[in-house]
């Protein structure tokens, strides 16, 4: 059982959820989604926040209060790290140490916020780069981009949004980081929102870096509370900007609702805006911060801020407390201080006991060659579809030079090209998730704006469209069609400029996609492609949901779901027939919200993959050239509430029997289908096992609460002797026996382990033995891991298989068999969690002598504490590939193979301590000699002697004839051990706990 506690304030997790949902939900209150026109429509994922949130939300959830535990992260992170590490050193089990290869995606990257040059960058002896990935951490390249090296501290930093540099000359290795994403994160324990309650420093120019210790001194001079991590209780919780005064290197940080100041290096802060009486820890309070090379400083408050004192743009010469004096955004409803000024958000409501305005984001860029120029953008409120068929920001300019503001409105000039589409035309910044804005060096008119696609204006954004303004990144400039545009990806996030005078042409770009760069953003090349970029490399931060390896013995060719990155394909294997995959590159085969995948064998000479996007849609895609790709989604099924076009969770939800792979199964939340003909399925020759649906579900629920969502195989050429396990949201495992022959009527077997709630999310079968099976529940407050070794039977005894594994989240499991190092046969077990991925031998001997497991850690810091979200395993050569949910994919050879598939189906467990086999085993209580006494099973040879601690480590082993024989324990620490005796056909088994004393 997972245990926990409760620190921090009364602000429950499911409030701030609730809070944020609705606060989303607004943005798109007047939107259409998406209809489902092209694949690339998809992509546009935002519209569906609601959904994926409450899937991931549900996923964590305590069944028992519906919370998110308090501080559960924070827990849980130093709990894995007092677990044992699997190492060559190691004394707990004689196994190999497993190498986990990394796998890429080393052509595209995940979601990154954080981007900046080192100043003395040049390209030649200084080519240093640091990003920050939002669930991968702070990564980091001395080579202009070509590698990059995760250079977060182990065990703490999870996520990064802003980076920032010390601009001072003898100062400028040291660098400042923070976190948070109140937009938009999937990886999170919350669904969208991911908190971060920390800032941390690097003094060797982002080489390795230290979390400063807060102590925060407020406006009023009361100090504010140090919070907890993953609640929102502490004022670094969301960082969303840090700049550094290139005068006197005071660092400012603009947090949620604070801008808060250290002068001393980090060593203390104080906050100097705010309104100390104001909730400091609630939604609506981003800002932004920039300081011109002389020190002066601009502060942009949101306009959906519920303080009206604090709205708008405000700026000082000095950044002390009340030194601050507004210059946009006026505190009375419908009056503000620039003409045409639209920040303020008036469109009040009260959402769960909390004030709530429409979100209003404000960014600023300051032009590097004249202080005196700020651009300012923000979002308006206004939706790109109809009614309004409106840019959704505006941007104004403003100019301070002899010490008057005077304010351009440039927003008749925002980005509105002819052929509208409502992925990104006219300019779209989806609720403020992605707003950037970047001036470049040496010229205040060269301006880049970003949303869901790039832009560039060469005058300032005096005209729009039709003028000097050019669409270069993001979508592709084809509307009414819509295509991507080549080697970027929509939903920018940041841009920045090389900081060398000599090559201040040089850009890189940070998005949904990772980061691209180009060389020349002046460039002229074609009228819908003008600039070239080039996907920066090996950065590998993408996050997956579902990942499938090839079925066929000894090709690592992969394919993974991906968020907000469609479906990504590794061709180790050339199947495309092009030696330009032959790497960790990917190539997407699908666009959207990847989701779940499979990959069929060889049949005929053809090979399938199979993926899906959110909310039901899958595709049998030909791994030939081109991929094409063919819809196959079941007619007939039960649409989400209040949709038309959408089905069942959003994580679309199907299976491939991974070693008969024309026999798919797909889930419409409790309703189960069937095809045994994956390869020509259509949409209409499917079959509904329609008793699984109303025996799963018994009321026809379809708000997601009683959804398949783990699914099982036997392993091996099919028999009809083969089984189908299934576990569902709401803590139920079901059996369905000949899965692939069973009636439409077929009732599923009620398997469930006595008193299991929560989500039951992945379920793993003994390759070698289907009665053996294995099933995780993802959620806190339950227990985790269940493990019968009779799953065949009508009432499996199920037991607790947690051990010393009782606080993480545990997403991913698979049952592996091998061969040792003396070529006995060996069993070994593998869970993904929220903080790693962990291992233990030799379950079943120790469960049933009374024992507990012993996980160990794998991956060492290859994999860290990496969320280890899906696995997949080919038992034949031992390989399996571990889907992680913010660093990527990799893969590791496990051994020795041991793949006797359907050697132990139908054929019963062995028989336990039965009196013919082993007549007893004496004393019990002993400090040197354990006996045992053999029965008269005279068509037994030899017998496997193993003794076990309390935790399932093999102490002890030796190949014995059967005759009467012994044990020395007299070198064992005292205690209590199991003595497991096997016979030579593995039908008998007697199982003894004895004591040395």
């Amino acid at each position: 059982m997972k245990k926990y506690f409760h620190p921090g304030l009364a602000v429950t997790s499911i409030m701030i959820l609730v809070i944020f949902i609705l606060f989303k939900s607004s943005f798109y209150s007047n939107k259409k989604p998406l209809e489902w026109q092209k694949e690339e429509n998809d992509e546009k994922e935002m519209g569906y926040v609601n959904e994926r949130a409450k899937y991931e939300f549900d996923m964590l959830k305590d069944p028992a209060t519906g919370k998110i535990p308090y501080g559960v992260f924070d827990q849980e992170l130093a709990y894995a790290k007092t677990l044992p590490v699997k190492d060559y050193g190691s004394t707990a089990r004689g196994q190999d140490l497993n190498n986990y290869n990394p796998a890429g995606p080393n052509n595209i990257g995940g979601r990154t916020r954080a981007l900046a040059y080192d100043v003395r960058y040049n390209g030649t002896t200084n080519k240093v780069i640091l990003a920050g990935s939002v669930s991968g951490g702070i990564m980091r390249s001395t080579d202009g981009g070509s590698t990059w090296t995760r250079v977060s501290p182990d065990n703490d930093i999870h996520n990064v949004s802003v980076v920032a540099q010390d601009p001072r000359g003898g100062f400028q290795d040291t660098w400042y980081a923070g976190g948070g994403e109140i937009l938009g994160n999937s990886a999170s324990e919350l669904g969208a929102v991911y908190f971060s309650q920390g800032i941390w420093k690097s003094t060797n120019n982002g080489a390795t870096w230290t979390r400063l210790t807060l102590t925060v001194t407020d406006i009023n001079g009361a100090i504010l509370p140090t919070g907890t991590l993953e609640n929102f209780d502490n004022a670094f919780d969301y960082v969303h900007k840090i700049v550094v005064n290139p005068v006197n290197g005071h660092i400012y940080i603009a947090c949620h609702r604070r801008l808060i100041r250290s002068t001393d290096g980090g060593t203390s802060f104080n906050a100097v805006f705010a309104n100390p009486a104001s909730a400091a820890f609630a939604p609506n309070g981003q800002m932004d911060v920039v300081c011109s090379p002389t020190g002066k400083l601009f502060l942009a408050v949101s306009g959906s801020n519920p303080d009206f004192s604090l709205r708008g743009v405000w700026t000082s010469a000095t950044g002390n407390a009340n030194s601050w004096t507004r210059i946009a955004g006026g505190s009375n409803l419908g009056v503000d201080s620039v003409a045409g000024w639209r920040a303020n958000s008036y469109d009040f409501q009260v959402v769960s006991g909390s004030n709530y305005y429409e979100p209003k984001r404000i960014i600023m860029a300051m032009a590097p060659s004249d202080e005196n120029i700020i651009y300012i953008l923000y979002e308006n409120g206004l939706s790109n579809t109809a009614p309004d068929n409106a840019p959704e920001a505006d941007l104004f300019k403003l100019n301070t030079t002899g010490g008057i503001n005077t304010w351009t409105n440039l927003s008749a000039n925002v980005p509105d090209f002819p052929g509208s589409n409502a992925a990104t035309d006219p300019f779209a910044v989806q609720g403020g998730y992605d707003m950037t804005i970047a001036v470049k060096p040496g010229n205040a008119n060269f301006v880049l704006l970003g949303g869901t696609s790039l832009y560039r204006s060469t005058d300032g954004f005096a005209t729009g469209a039709g003028g000097n303004l050019t669409w270069v990144g993001g979508y592709g400039n084809t509307l009414p069609t819509l295509t991507f545009y080549p080697n970027t990806h929509p939903d920018m996030h940041n841009a920045v400029f090389n900081p060398n005078p000599s090559n201040s042409n040089e850009v890189l770009c940070s998005n949904d996609g990772g980061i691209q760069m180009t060389s020349d953003i002046t460039a002229n090349l074609a009228p819908t492609q003008p600039v070239a970029w080039t996907m920066i490399s090996n950065y590998q931060t993408l996050q997956y949901y579902y990942v499938a390896i090839d079925p066929e013995t000894g090709i690592n060719d992969f394919v993974g779901g991906a968020q907000d990155n469609g479906t990504q394909f590794r061709d180790k294997n050339g199947i495309l027939g092009t030696a330009v995959f032959d790497s960790n590159n990917h190539r997407r085969i699908f666009s959207g919200d990847g989701c779940g995948v499979g990959f069929s064998k060889i049949t005929g000479g053809s090979q399938f993959v199979y993926a899906s996007i959110y909310l039901g849609q899958i595709y049998r895609i030909s791994a030939v050239p081109g991929f094409p790709n063919t819809a196959i989604r079941p007619n007939t099924l039960t649409p989400n509430p209040g949709s038309t076009g959408d089905y069942g969770e959003f994580v679309t939800n199907f299976r491939l029997d991974p070693d008969n792979t024309e026999d798919l199964y797909y889930v419409n939340f409790n309703r189960l289908f069937r095809t045994t003909s994956a390869s020509t399925v259509t949409t209409s020759t499917w079959t509904e096992l329609t008793n699984a649906g109303t025996t799963i579900d018994p009321d026809g629920a379809t708000n997601g609460f009683n959804t398949i969502r783990a699914m099982g195989f036997s392993r091996g050429p099919y028999l009809s002797t083969h089984a189908l396990y299934l576990g569902t949201t709401n803590g139920k495992i079901f059996r369905i026996d000949d899965p692939g022959n069973a009636a439409a009527s077929y009732i599923p077997v009620n398997i469930t382990p006595s008193g299991n709630t929560g989500s039951v999310q992945d379920i793993a079968v003994n390759p070698n033995n289907d009665d053996e099976v294995l099933a995780v529940t993802s959620n806190y407050g339950v227990t985790s891991i269940w493990w019968t070794n009779n799953g065949k039977s009508a009432t499996p005894t199920w037991k607790n298989a947690e051990g010393n594994l009782n606080l993480p989240s545990v997403r991913s499991c698979v049952i592996v068999v091998k061969k040792d190092a003396s070529n006995n046969p060996s069993t070994e077990y593998y869970v993904g969690t929220s903080v790693g991925l962990y291992s233990a031998v030799n379950i079943g001997p120790t469960l049933i002598g009374g024992g507990s497991p012993t996980w160990q850690r794998e991956g060492g810091s290859v994999l860290n504490y990496a969320v280890i979200q899906s696995m997949s395993y080919r038992p034949a050569d031992n390989t399996l590939l571990v889907g992680t949910h913010g660093n990527g994919l990799y893969y590791a050879s496990l051994g020795t193979p041991n793949f006797n598939p359907n050697g132990s189906t139908g054929i019963n467990d062995p028989i336990t301590n039965d009196k013919n086999f082993i007549k007893k085993v004496f004393p019990t209580y002993s400090s040197d000699i354990v006996s045992y006494e053999t029965g008269n099973m005279f068509t037994i040879k030899k017998i496997s002697a193993q003794l076990f601690n309390m935790s399932g480590q093999e102490i002890l082993s030796s190949d014995k004839i059967y005759q009467n024989g012994n044990i020395n324990i007299s070198r064992l620490a005292d205690g209590a051990y199991i003595l497991s005796i096997t016979s030579d056909d593995k039908k008998y088994r007697h199982l003894q706990k004895i004591i040395k004393k």
